[in-house]
């Protein structure tokens, strides 16, 4: 096919024609458009083509959307990828998160909604690539002795340049900037480790549900997004071999990692975010009844975003997979939750999680009741 060097790249994976070309027809006039009928194409595509944009099914024959998803990540880090499905779940929107995806979108979708998801997915993609550009050129201008970058003087340069750079044809306030630099340094500190891939980006997923329901002002929401994707930026100046060990930690191996919390604050200080992101960083292991650290505050002593960063950061834990132990299902996970309500976690906020996660649900089967009866 003939490809406009101007147009953005974006592949359509589906099994079913209807929506392949339903869908084909509306971004044709506007992106260069690559279709797949199953994942093992859509694998191949992505070898062959460079891709900004993946619209991906979940239920296909043959190799599922989830394991499309995985392979793809292995050949494309950067690549956008859009779920579009009638068959979703809870469980695999989680599962799509873990792999990075932009966006999960029901289906049936309207015009309107998937052209701007796209839209924003592209401009993401070109943010992405200067962000990666300006770090790339930092890493070769900036030499360190110590692998970057888990290197404290590495990061607090970094972080402070890229901050002061001028995004003059991006259009994003400082929080922006600040919110998408965070996103790519949670990344490219987790990309390597099985265990922690995706950790911040889904600890920022699940506690913009929350903020959601408390209403908060977008500033305050998009502090609350920074502080989820750098919670645990101290953890790079401890070993892994407490983060990750197998077995019962000793109350030294504990006092060690327990250092992070106030390591990110020494990190980041420097760099004048706002008070709010370093106290939600600094707090969010304070308990809700004052057992937690570094400085054992109680109930609502300690900041609201805290509060709402360690309940996602408790639930993503407990359902991931750790070299100490095999993750615990939703319902397992929701219960521990609830056994922790007004202990370790505020329990106004553990009643807000929890009734989102109960809605997500009967929001998946909903939809996908209607889909069958359509089928």
């Amino acid at each position: 096919m003939e490809t406009r060097v101007d147009a953005s790249n974006v592949l359509i994976v589906d099994d079913e024609i209807g929506p392949r070309e339903s869908l084909r027809m509306i971004l044709k006039p506007y992106y260069n458009i690559f279709t797949a009928e199953s994942g093992y194409a859509a694998i191949q595509m992505v070898q062959q083509v460079g891709l900004d944009v993946v619209t991906l099914d979940l239920k296909m024959p043959g190799i599922s959307g989830i394991d499309t998803l995985r392979e793809i990540r292995g050949i494309d880090q950067d690549v956008m990828v859009i779920i579009i499905t009638g068959y979703g779940t809870l469980q695999s929107a989680i599962e799509a998160i873990r792999y990075g995806v932009f966006d999960y979108i029901p289906k049936p979708f309207n015009v309107p909604e998937i052209m701007s998801i796209i839209d924003k997915a592209v401009q993401r993609r070109k943010l992405n690539q200067k962000i990666k550009s300006f770090l790339t050129n930092f890493f070769e201008s900036h030499p360190s002795k110590e692998p970057l970058p888990h290197s404290d003087v590495f990061l607090q340069n970094g972080l402070k340049a890229m901050l002061e750079y001028k995004w003059n044809d991006s259009g994003l306030s400082d929080n922006q900037t600040c919110l998408e630099f965070a996103k790519v340094l949670s990344y490219t500190l987790e990309e390597k480790d099985p265990y922690t891939s995706g950790h911040s980006e889904r600890v920022c997923y699940y506690s913009d549900f929350i903020c959601k329901r408390l209403s908060f002002q977008p500033k305050d929401r998009t502090e609350l997004q920074i502080a989820s994707y750098l919670h645990d930026i101290g953890k790079i100046g401890i070993s892994d071999r407490f983060i990750n060990k197998k077995g019962t930690l000793s109350s030294t191996d504990w006092a060690i990692i327990r250092q992070h919390s106030n390591k990110s604050i020494e990190l980041l200080a420097p760099l004048k975010l706002s008070p709010n992101i370093l106290s939600f960083i600094q707090h969010h292991h304070e308990h809700y009844d004052g057992t937690g650290y570094p400085d054992g505050l109680a109930g609502e002593q300690i900041p609201v975003g805290a509060r709402i960063i360690a309940i996602s950061d408790a639930y993503d834990s407990m359902t991931s997979n750790r070299p100490y132990r095999k993750p615990l299902s939703n319902e397992e996970a929701k219960s521990e939750l609830t056994k922790c309500s007004g202990i370790q976690f505020d329990p106004k906020l553990i009643t807000i999680f929890l009734d989102v996660l109960k809605e997500m649900e009967e929001v998946f089967l909903m939809k996908n009741h209607q889909n069958l009866l359509m089928a």
